[in-house]
């Protein structure tokens, strides 16, 4: 059995046997690299008993690990003292964050974790330096405690000191730090990923201590593996030590994830089960009913459905020479009437999709969606940032219900958000760019709570014209009465019920949860009895989908698409202000397509996706704007018809100023408004609208005149 005490001698041989070429090279260009990265599964198939040692014992063998190699480095001429990082850790060490107790303490641990904040980058001194003032005897004095300086006790006579003592204030000792030993230090604050977390409870936080080359290595928002050695600090309160402990974690390497998805686990069997499914001539109906199945879909929902599969899947996102970038992933905004089961469809995407999440806009500040500048976040006054909602489900999808609901400050954080994908952050002194490439699924209300189907439906809504335009589809639903669909909602209402399980059950243990039961099958059944997708093969399906296929586009795609657009723009007159599509269209007819692909595990786009996609767009300008569809209304909030009514009303003012000296009464604006087929209460909205807008003004009462 190996002991700690010979592990330097089992790391010479390991280095001399197994790394030797390795350390020649780090020897010879440190300090530009400072660690020799070494797979745990090395170690375990060179030594499988001492590969063990470092699982049960990591600081010392490591610390071991950093001498023997100093030495071999100093013992081939090079005055190197790099360190060893240890990767790819096995399964039985690791742990979630809620896991780690007081079992795991001074053990060597690896988990899964996105990093939500981070504290600025400080020197530490790791081996310090002091004098004495009586004496002037120099002590060195390492420090294992990195909250608090160590400093010593009495002045050794065997090292040349004096004998005095601290207590009793017979010497002071006072910190040489030009001659003291100094390493980078960052707190680190992680928390365990969504997919981890137990219904009804918060988010696992620890602190992470990362130094040397390891500080300043990552940013809110990413996911990463963590691997280090869990320790503990006495708690203080009031000043005074408590026999509780709060538990750190003191990073010993880090793994970005950087394959998108990676989290989402897919064995071969199941491999073989999605390329099977890919085949299926009803793919796309059976994804469609496998989107929220409580929900019933008539004609419109399952539409609305039909974008959320897209969304899920998302299209490619590219990165070109120049250094832009265009996004792949599809917005879409749901905009309804009450009990439309908006929110529903929102709660389902958000727990479906791999890396989602879901909040809300009343609950919500720009902070908790992009990034917060958090004071205290580790207890030096400074400022850290802390990643939002948005940061969080990078790569994923992010639901919003109330998006309405945000104030304007909030909806302008948005904007970058939403189409550059990233936000740029510049709070408390922090600056700092954080991704944020994740689809975007929104849920508004109408003003009033319901749509006036006689108005445009921008001028019911509380959202601003710039935030609404980002959006790829947008989706009126409105609660109409329809007796035969009325009657199928209310059936279907009711099996639904009758399929669940009462919760007090499944709590107390009395009956099995039946998300359980499916959690291992490909298919369950909807309440009609037709065959859906579970939700945990939909989602390894929807990331194998993303990871692994990443459409392009040929000339006939590309044909199809620009002339639906050029169609589009050239059905209007030149004297009319109104635009049906913009170049934004182009985008999103092709991100739908690939979208489309991706469902089919295709590398290319199809004709067929091509129209598909475009069917959609068409569609839902149709439900949006009727037979003309018109961008300008999208982008200014402004209908055409108001728009066409206030070029007139203009007119008119200008002729009756021009010929009445300056200024004119309303009942003369009537007079001529009506005569161009303009009623009195258009015209009273236009004149109280232009007057907002600082156009006209109003002297007197009834009389009007230019600013």
């Amino acid at each position: 059995m190996i002991e700690i005490h010979d592990s330097g001698a089992r790391w010479r041989s390991f280095l001399q046997e197994a790394c030797a070429n390795e350390v020649s090279r780090l020897a010879s260009i440190w300090p530009e690299e400072t660690s020799l990265v070494i797979p745990f599964e090395r170690l375990q198939a060179w030594d499988p008993p001492f590969a063990n040692l470092i699982l049960d014992h990591p600081r010392s063998v490591i610390k071991h690990a950093d001498s023997t190699l100093a030495s071999i480095c100093r013992e081939s001429g090079y005055d190197a003292t790099p360190h060893i990082r240890i990767e790819s850790l096995p399964p039985d060490a690791r742990r979630k964050l809620r896991e780690i107790s007081s079992e795991e303490v001074e053990t060597f641990v690896t988990s899964e974790v996105i990093v939500t904040k981070v504290s600025e980058l400080k020197p530490r001194i790791y081996r310090a330096t002091f004098t004495c003032s009586t004496c002037g005897n120099t002590i060195a004095n390492k420090q294992e405690n990195e909250l608090e300086l160590i400093e010593p006790l009495e002045c050794p006579e065997n090292e040349g000191g004096c004998g005095r003592r601290k207590s009793g204030g017979q010497t002071r000792f006072n910190l040489q730090w030009e001659s003291s030993e100094m390493i980078d230090n960052q707190w680190i604050e992680v928390q365990e990923l969504p997919e981890n977390v137990k219904a009804g409870s918060q988010p696992v936080r620890l602190s992470v201590l990362a130094e040397r080359e390891l500080a300043g290595k990552h940013v809110p928002g990413e996911r990463i593996r963590v691997n280090g050695i869990p320790y503990v600090r006495t708690l203080k309160r009031g000043g005074q030590k408590t026999p509780m402990f709060d538990v750190y974690l003191s990073l010993h390497s880090s793994e970005r994830k950087n394959i998108p998805l990676e989290e989402i686990q897919i064995s071969e069997e199941e491999l073989q089960q999605i390329l099977e499914l890919s085949q299926e001539e009803d793919l796309e109906s059976l994804f469609i009913r496998s989107i929220a199945p409580t929900i019933i879909a008539d004609e419109r929902l399952s539409w609305v459905k039909h974008s959320l599969v897209y969304q899920l899947l998302g299209g490619v996102a590219r990165k070109y020479a120049d250094g832009t970038r265009t996004r792949g992933d599809i917005h879409i905004l749901l905009m309804g009437d009450p009990g439309v089961a908006k929110s529903q469809l929102l709660s389902f995407m958000g727990r479906i999709s791999p890396r989602g999440r879901f909040t809300t806009g009343g609950g919500t500040s720009a902070a908790g969606l992009t990034a917060a500048a958090v004071r205290d976040a580790f207890n030096d006054g400074r400022f850290s940032l802390e990643a939002g909602a948005l940061v969080l489900a990078d790569m994923g999808l992010c639901a919003i219900d109330e998006f309405d609901k945000m104030s304007n400050e909030d909806r302008g954080a948005m904007h970058e958000a939403m189409e550059q994908q990233v936000i740029n952050i510049n709070k408390g002194g922090v600056s700092a760019t954080m991704p944020t490439r994740c689809a975007v699924l929104s849920a508004a209300n109408p003003r009033s709570g319901r749509f006036d189907k006689t108005q445009f439906f921008m001028e019911q809504i509380d959202l601003p014209p710039p935030l609404v335009s980002r959006f790829d589809i947008i989706w009126i639903l409105t609660d109409d009465v329809n007796m035969a669909r009325d009657t199928r909602i209310g059936e279907h209402v009711i099996r639904a019920k009758r399929t669940g399980i009462a919760e007090h059950l499944i709590e107390s243990g009395m009956d099995v949860d039946p998300r359980d039961i499916v959690s291992t099958e490909i298919y369950s059944l909807d309440t009609d009895g037709s065959k859906i997708l579970t939700i945990d093969f939909l989602q390894k399906y929807v990331a194998h989908a993303k990871r692994s296929h990443h459409p392009e586009s040929n000339d006939q795609v590309m044909k199809l698409i620009v002339d639906y657009y050029t169609t589009q723009r050239n059905q209007y007159r030149e004297d009319d202000d109104s635009v049906p599509l913009t170049a934004r269209s182009i985008e999103a007819c092709l991100r739908l397509a690939e979208a489309r692909a991706r469902l089919y595990l295709r590398d290319y786009v199809t004709e067929d996706d091509a129209e598909r996609a475009i069917a959609l767009d068409k569609l839902w300008r149709y439900q949006a704007f009727g037979e003309e569809s018109d961008q300008i209304a999208l982008e200014t909030g402004v209908h055409k018809r108001t728009r066409s009514a206030e070029r007139i009303i203009l007119s008119v003012v200008r002729n009756l100023c021009r010929e009445l000296g300056g200024e004119c009464e309303t009942h003369q604006i009537y007079n001529s408004a009506d005569e161009q087929g303009i009623d009195e209460e258009t015209v009273d909205r236009v004149l109280s609208t232009l007057r907002n807008r600082g156009t006209l003004m109003s002297p007197r009462i009834d009389r009007w005149r230019f600013v």
